[in-house]
């Protein structure tokens, strides 16, 4: 695996690991501190659905890329792994797609192994991806500037945290 795309996972596990061991994640997840905004388990919920909608599109979108980057002989001109917070600036409305419009209350264990198995098979996806490709393959997302495969992994973790870090905030209020 890239080791900038495994860095990234490791530093996404160990952010899980921090928030979830939290006093504000392990009481009732489902209240929302304030009305018009996500509870816990709304935006955990939110976060998995991202992580699943990324994985069922790259493992459309990856084997096509592989191959045009293969036959093509594509290669970016440089190994850009930069990726800015896209979401330290005003507030993104989530797609439709991305709304947890939960049918039931998850428990918080439910949720986190949701996280987990979604990503593992994400991790799956991108795990045999050369350096070459990982950095020369684009998601065709314009929100985060046309991310390569290493960005864009970037951007998963850069989302939960921003999402994590903005609970806690309200959750201590």
């Amino acid at each position: 695996m890239n080791k900038e795309i495994e860095k990234t996972f490791d530093e996404l596990e160990a952010l899980r690991n921090q928030y979830f061991s939290t006093k504000e994640f392990n009481g009732d997840i489902h209240k929302r501190a304030v009305p018009d905004k996500w509870s816990i388990g709304e935006v955990i919920y939110h976060c998995y659905l991202l992580v699943k909608f990324t994985r069922q599109f790259s493992q459309i979108y990856l084997p096509a890329a592989r191959a045009a980057v293969k036959i093509g002989g594509m290669k970016a001109e440089e190994h850009d792994d930069h990726m800015d917070n896209i979401y330290a600036g005003p507030t993104m409305k989530a797609p439709k797609i991305l709304e947890p419009d939960m049918g039931r209350e998850y428990s918080k264990g439910e949720l986190r192994l949701m996280l987990e198995e979604e990503t593992e098979k994400l991790k799956v996806l991108v795990q045999d991806l050369t350096d070459t490709e990982a950095y020369t393959i684009r998601y065709p997302d314009p929100v985060p500037d046309y991310p390569n495969i290493v960005q864009a992994m970037k951007v998963g973790l850069i989302h939960e945290k921003h999402h994590y870090n903005v609970l806690m905030e309200r959750e201590r209020r």
